[in-house]
């Protein structure tokens, strides 16, 4: 009964999130590539659960995602996907920033 009661404990703490600003940037890394179609990056990070603005002005396409935090508020991952300089339609660079999260 005691293992039960501790399970039951720990499985709410098990969905914390917490920053890993590496494990993003590796994350990111796998799902998105320089070179490859942008329309093709844009369906990869939304079905990561990012919301990507989609504006057809500029060179960068802005995708974020919120992750909540057990008692300390949201954190909000930034990914800039950068078109490349040769082709509006190809993914350039790749640049993860720095998570913010909430003060509460």
């Amino acid at each position: 009964m005691r293992k039960l009661w501790m399970l039951a404990l720990a499985l709410p703490l098990a969905g914390c999130y917490t920053v890993n600003q590496a494990g993003l940037g590796n994350f990111i890394t796998q799902t998105v590539q320089p070179g490859m179609p942008l329309d093709q990056a844009l369906v990869r990070m939304r079905a990561e659960g990012f919301y990507c603005n989609t504006s057809t002005a500029g060179t960068v396409t802005i995708c974020t995602r919120n992750q909540e935090r057990l008692l300390r508020g949201s954190c909000v991952e930034r990914v800039d996907l950068v078109r490349s300089a040769t082709s509006a339609q190809t993914l350039g660079t790749i640049d993860v920033m720095e998570t913010r999260c909430a003060k509460l």
